[in-house]
């Protein structure tokens, strides 16, 4: 959750607290207990969506990662095999040609697109490659890297839209907890309207605490000098 989600959440879980220590004032049944059961329901429901909001996150940490450490790996792959096609193609010119260099974009999905045209290029010159002491599977690791960098893309991407999708629901959620707190709010202090101890109590409860704010950090003038 963010900072206003979680002060939200916190101030729910202070009236589900105050609730369920006052609970013998209001008995099953009531609209008190009604409330107070349905407000307990949605707090649990939203500590599970949180965890679901950082596992989302946790996996797109993860796949930026691993998206950026393929993306190094497979430009480093391309890079060999155009600047050992460019030295094949002094002796044998049907290869020349075959390995154009990157487009401008520079975008992963170009790079993917690049590295398995390369990779077919290849194929029917690898001997070629080999003698001039590429590895003799690099066709194989260009397509690995360049499937690999494609996954990690679309797991990047399912990633950002399960965490918009939990953001919705926990939006949507606080949004029926918050209303809750409301309708409790007129049933409690009906019910402690003669008792200041609870009242106070409840006021804590249901108080939504602001954002601490950073101190500024103020310069300390300098010292007068002293006159001679």
């Amino acid at each position: 959750m963010n900072d206003n989600q979680r002060r939200r959440f916190e101030r729910g879980s202070r009236v589900d607290a105050f609730m369920t220590a006052n609970a013998v004032d209001f008995p099953a049944g009531s609209k008190g207990a009604e409330a107070a059961a349905r407000l307990s329901e949605e707090l649990a429901g939203l500590a599970a969506l949180d965890v679901a909001k950082a596992a989302s996150a946790g996996t797109r940490r993860q796949s930026s990662e691993g998206r950026r450490d393929l993306r190094e790996s497979l430009r480093a792959r391309v890079a060999a095999v155009r600047e050992t096609a460019e030295a094949i193609g002094a002796e044998h010119p049907e290869v020349r040609g075959l390995f154009p260099r990157t487009r401008a974009d520079n975008s992963d999905q170009t790079l993917v697109a690049v590295a398995r045209s390369y990779a077919e290029a290849a194929t029917p010159h690898k001997a070629r490659f080999v003698e001039y002491e590429m590895p003799a599977d690099f066709v194989e690791r260009l397509k690995t890297d360049a499937d690999g960098l494609e996954a990690q893309m679309s797991r990047q991407t399912e990633g950002k839209g399960t965490s918009v999708s939990t953001n919705a629901s926990i939006e949507a959620a606080l949004g029926r907890a918050d209303e809750l707190a409301g309708r409790l709010e007129v049933v409690v202090r009906n019910k402690y309207r003669q008792d200041p101890a609870r009242l106070a109590a409840w006021e804590s409860a249901r108080r939504l605490e602001r954002t601490a704010r950073a101190k500024r950090n103020v310069a300390t003038p300098p010292a007068p000098e002293k006159q001679q």
